[in-house]
């Protein structure tokens, strides 16, 4: 997975190359709320908190024939957490994608294959690392104001610090009903396999009885460090989102809900964001 990020910067080159026939810029900034960003599977654990996201991403495109075309981007990515700065990160990344629409019209389904590779520089410099992932979806109409999208996304991290380490996979399915011009209402849901990372207070003589790899942090800013331990888990989500378009911007609304489970407790995760995207 991480010759992706290797390869990315020569496909980049090889659409410029081909003489793209688009370029567009956007912006995407968001705030979210997280009920649980610790990830605790005990309530004493659970700590909220808000979250500052922003992405800058600039793109080329080229359309070849038979319905073929090729997309290249390069993204810069920002994260800010004002109550817990440990998790703050930087991290530039590029994009390539191709996809392929079998004939003519809005009613012929399109089919996307896409790879991304990204350098994260972290406040924390365990939390850094490079990441690769690669996805395969197919998106249908249905009538004028259908739309239905069905993907699966491979993930890999190799982060500084290995508790930070992360390999996934995720199968998602999305519905978007277009009731009125620029109005969008979506609907998603999403099952993922892999890796992730709790924290909790200690002490957790449970985890180290049965082997669990653990480290301490002092990302959330209480009176000892906390654990931080890594298991595979499935992760089931689904989400609603309201979007309203204005010329070349617009707002986006959405709540998610997300329940991991695996051998232990497990824990559970809601997720409210407030996003404005900009076109240019």
């Amino acid at each position: 997975m991480l010759r992706i990020p290797l390869a990315l910067p020569a496909g980049f080159a090889l659409i410029a190359s081909l003489g793209a026939t688009t370029a567009s810029w956007q912006l995407d900034t968001e705030v979210s709320w997280h009920d649980n960003v610790t990830n605790a599977e005990r309530p004493e654990d659970l700590l909220p908190a808000l979250q500052w996201r922003a992405e800058l991403d600039a793109s080329v495109a080229r359309s070849l024939r038979d319905g073929h075309r090729v997309e290249g981007g390069a993204e810069l990515r920002v994260e800010k957490w004002p109550r817990f700065e440990g998790l703050d990160s930087v991290a530039p990344a590029l994009l390539m994608a191709w996809k392929f629409k079998p004939g003519l019209g809005p009613h012929r389904p399109v089919f996307a294959a896409e790879g991304e590779g990204e350098w994260r520089i972290a406040r924390e410099r365990d939390r850094g690392g490079l990441g690769g992932a690669g996805r395969l979806s197919v998106r249908q109409r249905a009538g004028s104001a259908w739309l239905l999208l069905v993907g699966h996304e491979w993930q890999r991290f190799d982060a500084v610090g290995r508790a930070f380490d992360r390999t996934s996979r995720e199968w998602s399915g999305r519905v978007e009903w277009n009731p009125r011009e620029h109005w969008t209402l979506a609907a998603e849901a999403r099952e993922r396999f892999g890796d992730v990372v709790s924290y909790s207070q200690p002490p957790r003589p449970d985890l180290e009885a049965i082997g669990k790899p653990i480290t301490t942090v002092d990302t959330f800013e209480q009176s000892v460090p906390w654990i931080a331990y890594y298991f595979q888990a499935r992760t089931r989500g689904i989400a609603i989102e309201f979007r309203r378009a204005i010329g070349q911007q617009g707002l986006l609304l959405r709540h998610e809900y997300r329940e991991t489970l695996h051998a232990g407790p497990g824990y559970k995760n809601r997720v409210t964001t407030l996003r404005f995207s900009s076109t240019f």
